[in-house]
């Protein structure tokens, strides 16, 4: 049988998927489904737009009752358009004419004899069949918290993955996925046993006439972990039946997941949070995902994700059934309690903790009309004098970092495609868009509305028209505080010399444009490059190696040179008469950062997960700190703003510590990789509120001031 090219559009994503190219042989289907076809979906999890097609639809939406990890995470993995990796282009010249190779498939992580193509001829039951698990956020769960011989299941999905029936083509040729689990007890004291689902690619057309039993357009089959590949499974048993689906999650860790996966989708999905109304899809909801409901309306969503991963809004959306009251369709029910990534305050069911309470009963604290005072002064000294010491043009300094654009230039063009990370040197991970942005030249010069320098103008114009000061916080990136580590290990020579250089002028350039115009910057690029130099083999680096963000000693530095401006601004006395005591206690986690998923697939399993430690903000009174939206200081950002603080560890991001600096909360305004356009939140609330403040901070990655991929949008306007 001959393949011929051909293409699928996958709308829900906007991805052109190629086929497995013309010339590839097939051969009948090895394990192919016989009988009646039989579910293996989770009873606690129910899709609710009837019309839901993985390969076509904008929007899933999906009811989780009760809120346990296992159904959350199930609710937002199973067969969801956001999580399918897309074809590689074209076909290696060595896959043309060959059949799959059916000798030892996976690597023997699967029993060979126990493959089929139908759920109903595994050993599994109708009751286990009904328990289905998410498989990639439970390895990546069970890893983080070391349980025992989670390491060898994780080796299992590899292998998977890596299996590529002897047609070659590398490791982008990614041809089949371990998505689920199950668990089946054989009885009469044998252990447990792990069986997974395998789903197909649908360009891959190796095989034919493969079994689709659910008929999403993903072929699948079955296959139980073979004993030997993953060792005594007891605690990884145990830790599932106990933990990811016997605890019943609170409001607040429901958020608290919901903040996870937003950030951890972000950089492929470009996702972020959208603040819940009493009823989905709300009024500014695109009229497309609008269209594609009819008439359905959901009331009180807990979950309302937004992803716009090639130009195209698509939606993940959970309504999630409280379990203090049992009411699926009453307003609130299942909402978080607490505040939303905009700050501002959300309705609930159970009723207030006590911090929240107290925060509820503190007086807002109003200051009286200022004027805006911006110092722009020092900044402008500084880089003058950085670029007369670099030859007085910018030309002349780019031409002194050359080497180390010509070595990022040299990674970026060798990635495989598809991928977003590459491995640099002493363990650190480096992003795709950052090392665009090193590359991006003068940041003044894009078109259009990839300039970003219009609207951080103009937004510090209707601020001041409101008598609100405003800071202006670029973060620089890994690439620019570590630039001798982007290369591949070991240690490249030719970059050793630029540690502790600034590698990347017209990122100076850009603070001096925006001084120009009377915009006023925190400058971190020299305080971090000064610690990272002092700070060399004193614990935590400044930035996590294997993830795109900061680390509590980078986070808060910024907070202290944050803290140090507020405290010179005329209307701080006011605040300060207010002050309040805050400490710190430390809050230790592990993961795997956000940049291990984005390797190459034989990459990734050099990298075992961080353990990293947050100071968590406390009050006075032991509870821990918390944002508030009456603060007169916000601070506006991206997800540089809400790591440790919304996710992980939490309660220990650099707004928590700004306001341990200062001595008075503030007021967070996040959106996960929205920094440009974060903006529009803060806008949403109304002119009353804003005349409310005294100062809006607006902190966001440096990479996003290059070719972001929304552009950089006027105020009212998606």
């Amino acid at each position: 049988m001959v393949c011929s090219k051909r293409t699928i559009l996958r709308s829900a994503l906007v991805l052109v998927v190629a086929t497995a190219g013309a010339g590839c042989a097939s051969t009948g289907f090895p394990w192919p489904a016989s009988g009646p076809a039989a579910s293996a979906t989770r009873s606690d999890v129910t899709t609710l737009n009837p019309s839901y097609r993985r390969s076509t639809a904008q929007v899933l939406v999906r009811r989780v009752s009760p809120p346990t990890r296992a159904g959350l995470d199930y609710a937002a993995y199973h067969a969801n358009f956001m999580n399918a990796d897309p074809a590689p282009e074209g076909v290696p010249a060595a896959e043309k004419g060959k059949r799959p190779n059916l000798a030892n498939p996976f690597g023997g992580a699967l029993v060979p004899s126990s493959l089929t193509g139908s759920v109903a001829r595994t050993a599994l039951s109708p009751e286990e069949r009904s328990h289905p698990l998410a498989l990639p956020p439970l390895v990546e769960l069970l890893v983080s918290k070391k349980i025992a011989n989670s390491d060898r299941l994780e080796d299992v999905v590899g292998r998977v993955r890596a299996e590529s029936w002897g047609l070659g083509g590398g490791p982008q040729f990614v041809r089949q996925s371990a998505t689920e689990a199950f668990l089946h007890d054989p009885g009469q004291g044998r252990p447990v046993e792990i069986w997974l689902k395998i789903e197909f690619a649908p360009w891959f057309t190796g095989f034919s006439s493969p079994p689709d039993e659910d008929g999403d357009g993903f072929p699948e089959i079955y296959g139980r972990v073979a004993d030997e590949a993953i060792g005594p499974s007891g605690d990884i048993v145990k830790f599932i039946r106990t933990e990811y689906e016997g605890h019943v999650l609170t409001p607040a860790e429901v958020k608290a997941w919901a903040h996870k996966l937003a950030s951890y989708w972000y950089p492929s999905y470009n996702t972020d949070l959208v603040v819940a109304p009493a009823a989905w899809p709300a009024a500014d909801t695109e009229a497309e995902v609008r269209g594609e409901l009819g008439n359905l309306s959901f009331p009180a969503p807990a979950v309302v994700m937004r992803g716009k991963p090639q130009g195209k809004p698509v939606y993940n959306v959970f309504l999630v059934d409280s379990p203090t009251n049992g009411a699926e369709n009453e307003p609130g029910a299942g909402q978080a309690a607490g505040k939303t990534t905009d700050g501002a305050a959300t309705p609930a069911p159970a009723p207030a903790t006590e911090k929240e309470t107290t925060a509820a009963a503190a007086p807002v604290l109003k200051l009286g009309r200022s004027v805006p005072s911006p110092k722009t002064a020092e900044v402008k000294q500084a880089v003058h004098a950085e670029l007369g010491a670099h030859g007085r043009s910018w030309t002349a300094w780019l031409a002194q970092v050359a080497a180390v654009h010509a070595a990022l230039k040299q990674r970026i063009e060798a990635m495989p495609a598809g991928s977003k990370a590459i491995a640099g040197s002493d363990g650190f991970l480096f992003f795709r868009q950052s090392i665009a942005y090193m590359l991006g030249g003068d940041l003044a010069k894009q078109h259009g509305d990839r300039n970003p320098i219009p609207v951080i103008v103009g937004f510090k114009k209707l601020l001041a028209k409101h008598g609100v000061d405003f800071l202006f916080v670029p973060v620089p990136t890994k690439e620019e505080v570590f630039p001798d580590k982007t290369g591949a290990a070991p240690s490249d020579a030719k970059l050793a010399p630029f540690a502790g250089k600034v590698v990347n002028p017209f990122e100076r350039k850009f603070l001096l444009d925006l001084a120009d115009r009377g915009v006023e910057t925190i400058d971190l690029l020299p305080a971090f490059l000064r610690e990272r130099q002092a700070g060399a083999g004193k614990g935590e680096a400044l930035y996590q190696a294997q993830d795109t963000h900061w680390t509590t000693r980078g986070l808060e530095l910024a907070a202290k040179l944050v803290g140090k401006r507020i405290k010179r601004f005329p209307w701080y006395k006011g605040i300060a008469a207010h002050r309040r005591a805050f400490h710190t206690k430390d809050e230790p986690f592990t993961r795997h950062g956000d940049l291990h998923s984005r390797l190459p697939e034989t990459e990734r399993a050099k990298f075992a997960p961080e353990t990293l430690v947050g100071h968590q903000v406390v009050n006075a009174d032991g509870t821990l700190y918390d944002d508030d939206p009456d603060s007169p200081i916000v601070v506006l950002g991206d997800s540089f703003t809400g790591v440790y603080e919304l996710m992980d560890c939490e309660h220990a991001g650099v707004s928590a510590h700004i306001a341990k600096d200062i001595g008075y909360p503030v007021d967070l305004v996040m959106s996960y990789g929205g920094g440009p356009n974060v903006r529009e939140k803060l806008i949403k609330r109304g002119v009353d509120k804003l005349k409310t403040k005294k100062l809006v901070i607006w902190m966001m990655t440096a990479r996003d001031l290059y070719d972001h991929a929304e552009g950089w949008q006027p105020l009212g306007k998606k």
